[in-house]
């Protein structure tokens, strides 16, 4: 077989996108059919990592050159890749983005399997596969790693759904989440989906699994809530390699205000995009958040409301006090709102700055599915250099699109918070949360970092000022233990708090490279965001170095990094050889397959001398001894029935085997001689080819080379018809003496069994 090359490039945008499809290849002859998609995601306290395996088949007649896209937020980052060849798992790793996609093109042209990945603005993450076979299958995993948003001690996790009508639905769908917490959880809910399983394990973990056929329809949104304290200060330090500096994580939430007596009078001013774009159910939503916020005010409070489109309506002219008259006429104002025309995103800000131009700590609210589509651009807005007036006040965007944040709008504001609404209920209960956070007191001047004599690299933004159910997350390297301190005012009264951290010795596993790749994906996020920027005073070149340094040796994807992957491999036949699947399903089925646990479809064909459809698969190395479980689908006219599941197990030991004489004469010097090898054990399970229904039926044992050796010589062994022994005819060339004669049997996975006889010859 040519090497196999799998060249990965990934590219960061900076840009909103519309949600695709949750995983879903195309050809330049429309959608692929995905036979398979499963999620296993695995939340260690505030951060999420998810494995994403699609299997997606050419049913053409023809090969076709594949893109392969999922909506990768753009808080996560591709932490690994892996493609499946001839059920065998081959990983990528990091390298020189450049280089990647010239060994895709040369691999592409001389007709070798090839992928090239990069991020987009559109779809988040796509890959462009080369020539894939007609009717043949292909297998991918993606792994990315992304922040959890918390909220007053509640977290929430979202897997996009199919959200392009003409992107097929899953075969069959299988996603699976566990939690770990470090403080107990009280529950877990699913937010969209009914038919969601949920399990508490114990106080500190709890699961979620959800299998269907077909796709989501909408958003899998997942929420727990873990006990917390009002001021929340938690820290934890880990050394995967004991060589090296360790990793600290610190993290502070403010949940609960304890001295809500103490607080101010509060001004918001209400920004709500209405452009057409908003049409439908984002616009409905705006009027409900827009007059929910309004609903919390009191008399002391000010307001302002302003509707914007390539045109700026102000209800107000300016802050006025949210009595009763003021409020109902801004309820009119909302009720009166219809979509239309483009959206000047630039006017509108101004017109808010003007607002809260004389009030410092005034919150806006900016309400918005999308960017600017006439009058100034994200680039050209110009807000950053406003930084010392914007400083002074609160941002809440309510961002109606996917992915849940958006580096661009986050780049405008010194203290912005993005919310992404999902569909279907959980946006409810998201739009719920953000009313509360607008109303919410705020934890001003707020300072929080990790000190010691050899702290370095703290990585994490801290806000000025920190709203109630907010929190801050920072990550830095240190050689030893360090303290965390926490300071600022709450209705002007001080607020101080700090946690020891002890720096353990060494802490290899996982949670150590887990908070390694936390700590180096903040790193990199923040240099690519300087050079974005073109910070004053960035040393470009040495920034970039860093990047590549960084993605390289922690095996990240970067702007200027990529994955290559090369695997040489030969005929690969692995343990325990290859099964038959056989399935008594009608002659008129359009077709039967069956999909393995580790995702793998196989496409079965009807047998016109056994009257059923065959299936043969193989097991990947390194797959654990058990029992296995596989489903299978039976394709009517109209309709795809799951027929059911059927056992097999995997056994990678490959049978003892026996060496004997195939009668008692004696041997005499000149006179050839037979000798028979056979199993201790079945190595055929035949008797099950007579029985009725659907079964997996499993050679323990595929003889790639069988032969018996006499000192330095082999003589090949044949087998006997169609049963459990093989023969071998030694000549009749030995010479008088006692000989060790000796089996040796290896199998396609080079499991290999031996077993001796020895033989006296006679003159």
């Amino acid at each position: 077989m040519n090497a196999l090359r799998i060249f990965i490039s990934l590219s960061l945008a900076l840009a909103a996108s519309q949600a695709s499809a949750a995983g879903f290849a195309t050809s330049d002859r429309g959608p692929l059919r995905t036979a398979y998609s499963r999620a296993e995601v695995r939340v260690d306290g505030d951060v999420a990592t998810t494995v994403v395996t699609h299997v997606f088949t050419n049913d053409l007649d023809e090969p076709v050159e594949v893109t392969y896209a999922f909506p990768l937020p753009d808080d996560a980052s591709v932490v690994g890749f892996a493609d499946w060849r001839q059920g065998r798992r081959v990983e990528a790793r990091a390298e020189g983005r450049e280089a990647a996609e010239r060994e895709y093109e040369d691999a592409a042209a001389e007709e070798r399997s090839a992928a090239l990945v990069e991020t987009t603005a559109d779809a988040g993450f796509q890959m462009r596969l080369s020539t894939v076979a007609p009717h043949g299958s292909r297998r991918v995993e993606l792994r990315y790693v992304q922040t959890l948003s918390v909220l007053g001690g509640e977290r929430t996790y979202v897997f996009p759904a199919d959200a392009r009508g003409e992107v097929p639905r899953p075969s069959v769908m299988d996603i699976d989440v566990n939690v770990t917490s470090a403080s107990p959880i009280q529950s877990m809910r699913s937010l969209n989906q009914r038919d969601v399983r949920l399990a508490s394990l114990d106080a500190s973990h709890a699961a979620a699994h959800l299998s269907r056929a077909g796709g989501l329809g909408l958003d899998l949104v997942l929420r727990w809530r873990t006990q917390v304290q009002a001021l929340d200060l938690a820290a934890r330090a880990a050394r995967p390699d004991p060589e090296q500096p360790g990793y600290i994580e610190t993290r502070f939430a403010f949940n609960e205000d304890a001295f809500d007596r103490f607080r101010p009078a509060r001004d918001v001013v209400l920004v709500v995009d209405r452009s057409l774009s908003m049409a439908g159910e984002p616009m409905a939503r705006a009027r409900a958040m827009a007059e929910g916020v309004l609903a919390e005010l009191g008399p002391d409070d000010r307001f302002e409301l302003i509707a914007f489109n390539e045109f700026v309506i102000q209800s107000f002219g300016g802050l006025v006090p949210a009595d009763d008259d003021a409020v109902l006429e801004a309820f009119s104002d909302l009720g009166a709102l219809e979509a239309s025309g483009r959206s000047n995103l630039a006017a509108a800000l101004d017109a808010a700055a003007d607002a809260v131009r004389a009030d410092a700590g005034a919150m806006v609210l900016l309400i918005t599915d999308g960017q600017p589509t006439t009058g100034a651009g994200y680039g050209l807005l110009g807000l950053p250099a406003d930084t010392a007036f914007w400083g002074e006040h609160r941002v809440m965007v309510a961002h109606m699109n996917y992915p849940s944040r958006d580096a661009s709008l986050m780049g405008l504001f010194p203290n912005v918070a993005l919310r992404y609404l999902p569909d279907g209920p959980a946006g409810d209960e998201v739009m719920e949360e953000i009313i509360g956070q607008i109303v919410a007191p705020g934890i001003e001047a707020l300072h929080m970092d990790v000190v010691g004599p050899d702290v370095s690299a703290v990585e994490g933004r801290v806000p000025s000022r920190l709203t109630l159910g907010d929190g801050v997350r920072l990550v830095a390297r240190a050689e030893s233990d360090a303290l965390v301190v926490v300071s600022g005012l709450l209705h002007g009264l001080p607020v101080l708090l700090q946690q020891p951290v002890r720096m353990p010795a060494s802490d290899e596993g996982h949670q150590g490279r887990a908070l390694s790749i936390e700590w180096a994906r903040l790193r990199i996020a923040r240099l690519e965001a300087a050079l974005d920027a073109g910070a004053k005073g960035l040393d470009a070149r040495a920034a970039e170095a860093e990047v590549r340094s960084l993605g390289e040796g922690f095996g990240l994807a970067t702007r200027f990094t990529s994955y290559v992957l090369t695997d040489a491999l030969s005929p690969d036949r692995i343990k325990p050889g290859d099964p038959e699947i056989r399935i008594r399903a009608p002659r008129s089925a359009s077709g039967v397959r069956a999909i393995l646990p580790w995702g793998e479809i196989v496409e079965c064909q009807w047998q016109d001398d056994e009257a059923l459809w065959l299936g043969r698969f193989l097991v990947p190395r390194g797959t654990a001894d058990g029992m296995y479980r596989m489903r299978v689908f039976v394709d009517g006219q109209d309709t795809t029935e799951l027929r059911g599941t059927l056992l097999f197990r995997v056994d990678s030991e490959a049978p003892e085997m026996e060496l004997l004489r195939a009668d008692d004469a004696p041997v005499v010097a000149g006179a050839p001689f037979k000798v028979w090898a056979r199993p201790l054990d079945h190595v055929f399970e035949g008797g099950l080819l007579a029985a009725v229904g659907d079964v997996v039926v499993r050679d323990r044992i595929d003889l790639k080379r069988i032969v018996l050796r006499i000192g330095e010589r082999e003589i090949p062994m044949v087998r006997v018809g169609f049963g459990e022994l093989w023969e071998a005819t030694v000549p009749g060339d030995l010479a008088p003496g006692d000989y060790n004669l000796r089996l040796l049997a290896v199998d396609y996975a080079l499991n290999s069994s031996e077993a001796t006889l020895d033989v006296a010859v006679q003159p």
